[in-house]
């Protein structure tokens, strides 16, 4: 079903809220895709990965992992802001429906998919009662637009009541507004200034001067510009400027951001923060909390709006630049810095700007001469390797690298990086040529730098080889050996030679060289240790653990590797969380549980399905896994063995490491999936609902706009499955009991 309407009416809340009310009814979930910042159509599988928590698919097609995720699930997706990307959203849910009878997609845009099956819903707009034909005094608030517009004034003036004297001027108001819900909250933000009455009459003044100069809008249009065109001039000229300026982010933005890209002389740093508040008080801005960063946002129709002006200005190629160039920054930095005790704080940031970093991306692809801007940025590999974004890294680069075929520094660290994110995929001979490219041409630059990183990369796919074809892992060594030699010449950020190391001290255990794997990795764990580095110390504990196994110290095995689990679980590493889990599954069987050992293995045989090329394609790990499996069949029995094994690939990646944690997991019901995790402010909301208190209230006491406190309580609703305040109250009451 696919919900339309002009922007404002409501067609995101109206879907937010079937959701809710029909989460029971699918076993499996509701998922939200929100697709509003997207610009690149071929970025909606990745982002329907992301959203619907599959581990990142190295091998096979996007939608080929989305179809078989959901082929025998029974789920609802919906879809929000498709207007955009309309081709491509219906071919994704045709694909989808195909693929998955008992999935159900829930849709909201501007205009209908037109694919076959679909039904479309036009939102209307919420009754509004006729002046002409008043309702009986004290009874207008029966009618959806007039008493959302007593909950919003309430909220922006204390107090506020619908009375005798001010209800015609409200229905007047409301029907002026002929119901639209976001024209109903601008315009009660007025009520700070204006009485009902000289509201309506202004308005009234508007939409007058908006029809003589606008007659070839549709009504409904109309009225929603004349609002906005209302509240952009009750903004000081500051704020007019900032919020144009701030309609080139996709998604959302923070302080620094704002600092960083919006200021000149006319809107100096120091005027930023005072700007932003003016915003909030007008309603164009929200402000949220992610974790321990504070951000804001705009409703698309208010951004839209402030990216006409901007354009107006003839400032918008100027600013794109800058946006361009901030997200340039932030990723250099994080490429300095990953290899040190930032590095879950930088992860976390570049998660919170995915939707920036697109939009530069696609910037400088859309741009004649930047594209070698986009293979600087896309050259970094720890976004895409460490938080699971492998699929859309390789897209980025491909793109890149196909615009700019120029020698340059940045082509060879970007085939470098191809070379990595494709060996990962299982293409070793696409990814050995790539590599072989990059060595070329960083030789021929005299790019130390570059050269380091490309013989790295070169080592990698010789390993990669050798697990094929059963052949030359001791050929690898020698490369990794001149890899770090050449980084520590060119003085290269710590990451990129601690990932060697991982690699090296990989094939020395393969190799059986379990003393000199020992000393990689005891250098490689105090070099990240000692810079505070968590991603690649999981490495370390990976292969600590590895080489505790092979010595026959399980026990001390089971400690490195349920630690590396635990750092793992800050990122999205797929293929990271994949080997660790591994291993741990034989050192269980090591230990003797071998059903556990047998359910871990099937969880850990899911997770390699996803990936695609299971252990990577090393016939090395490979025959250690079926060692250890017949272990644990003849220890059990094949049938006992087979059940466990079964069980262990329904589980889900969470499922799988929650038992490999020995974490207590208690299954939901079939009938109603697991709630998602509240945030910390969702929690302090939920709690403050428990106690009785309004959103007005809850908006006073966390030091929030009334508005921002009904959306954590909207997602609260959503999240738990919950269609009243209190059900949350009674949710809150049972946490607490279960936590005593």
């Amino acid at each position: 079903m696919t919900l339309t309407g002009i922007g404002g009416v409501g067609k995101t809340r109206l879907a937010f809220r079937v959701a809710r009310e029909l989460r029971r009814a699918f076993p499996d979930g509701v998922c939200l895709v929100e697709l509003a910042s997207l610009k690149d159509p071929a970025l909606l599988p990745p982002t329907l990965i992301d959203a619907l928590g599959i581990p990142e698919p190295s091998a096979r097609p996007s939608m080929t992992a989305v179809c078989d995720h959901l082929r025998e699930r029974r789920m609802l997706l919906l879809l929000d802001n498709c207007e955009h990307l309309v081709e491509a959203a219906a071919d994704l849910a045709d694909q989808v429906l195909r693929a998955a009878p008992d999935v159900r997609i829930l849709a909201t845009s501007r205009q209908a998919l037109r694919i076959a099956g679909e039904h479309v819903y036009p939102v209307p707009p919420l009754p509004a009662p006729d002046p002409e034909d008043p309702p009986e005094p004290g009874t207008a608030t029966q009618y959806p637009s007039v008493a959302l517009f007593a909950e919003r004034s309430v909220a922006v003036v204390p107090g506020f009541a619908l009375t005798p004297d001010n209800e015609a001027a409200v229905i007047r108001l409301c029907h002026r507004l002929e119901g639209i819900p976001l024209a109903i909250e601008l315009a009660s933000v007025r009520l700070r200034v204006l009485a009902v009455d000289e509201l309506a009459n202004r308005l009234d003044d508007r939409f007058q001067l908006l029809r003589e100069g606008s007659r070839n809008l549709p009504e409904r249009h109309q009225t929603l510009q004349a609002l906005i065109d209302w509240s952009h001039n009750l903004c000081s000229p500051a704020e007019q400027a900032l919020w144009a300026r701030a309609s080139v982010f996709a998604g959302g933005f923070g302080m620094d951001a704002l600092e960083r890209v919006c200021t000149d002389d006319t809107l100096p740093t120091h005027a930023v923060i005072d700007t932003v508040a003016g915003l909030l008080d007008k309603s164009i801005f929200i402000r949220e909390e992610q974790g321990k960063y504070v951000r804001f946002r705009m409703l698309e129709t208010i951004r839209t709006y402030g990216q006409a002006r901007l354009a107006e200005s003839g400032d918008e190629p100027a600013l794109m630049r800058r946006h361009r160039d901030w997200c340039l920054r932030l990723v250099e930095t994080v490429d300095e810095e990953w290899g040190g005790d930032k590095q879950q704080d930088w992860a976390s940031r570049l998660e919170l700007e995915h939707a920036n970093l697109r939009r530069a991306l696609d910037y400088c692809l859309s741009r004649p001469g930047e594209a070698r801007v986009a293979l600087r940025m896309a050259a970094v590999p720890w976004f895409w390797m460490a938080m699971g974004y492998v699929t859309e890294g390789k897209l980025w680069l491909d793109r890149a690298l196909a615009l700019d075929q120029e020698p340059s520094r940045e082509r060879a660290w970007a085939l470098a990086t191809a070379s990595y994110i494709t060996m990962t995929q299982g293409d070793e001979p696409t990814a050995t040529a790539l590599a072989e490219e990059a060595r070329s041409l960083a030789a021929r630059l005299g790019d130390r730098a570059a050269l380091a990183y490309a013989t790295h990369v070169l080592a990698l796919c010789h390993c990669l080889r050798a697990g094929l074809a059963e052949a030359d892992l001791p050929g690898a060594v020698p490369l990794f050996a001149e890899a770090l030699q050449r980084y520590a010449d060119a003085e290269v950020p710590a990451a990129y030679p601690n990932f060697a190391r991982i690699e090296l001290a990989s094939v020395h255990i393969l190799l059986g060289e379990a003393d000199k794997a020992a000393e990689v990795v005891d250098d490689l764990f105090r070099r990240c240790q000692a810079a505070g580095e968590r991603w690649q110390l999981s490495y370390a504990l990976w292969e600590r653990g590895f080489l505790k196994l092979i010595r026959g110290e399980v026990d001390a095995a089971e400690s490195d590797l349920c630690e590396a689990l635990r750092i793992k679980r800050s990122f999205h590493d797929t293929l990271g969380l994949a080997l660790v889990l591994e291993v741990l599954a034989w050192t269980t069987v090591a230990k003797g549980e071998a059903e556990r050992a047998a359910t871990l293995l099937g969880g850990t045989a899911a997770l390699w399905k996803t990936i695609g090329a299971p252990l990577v394609g090393s016939t090395h790990m490979i025959a250690r896994r079926e060692q250890f499996e017949k272990a644990a069949r003849e220890k059990i029995g094949k049938a006992a063995f087979d059940a466990a094994f079964g069980r262990g690939r329904a589980l889900t990646a969470e499922e799988t490491l929650a038992l490999a944690l020995r974490e207590r997991v208690q299954p939901a019901p079939e009938t109603q999936p697991p709630a998602p995790a509240l945030s910390r402010r969702e929690r302090e909301v939920a709690d403050l609902v428990s106690e009785g208190m309004s959103n007005k209230e809850i908006a006073a006491r966390l030091v929030i706009s009334p508005r921002t406190a009904e959306g954590h309580v909207e997602k609260i609703l959503t999240k738990l499955g919950f269609a009243t305040r209190t059900q949350i109250a009674s949710w809150v009451v049972q946490q607490q009991a279960d936590r005593t």
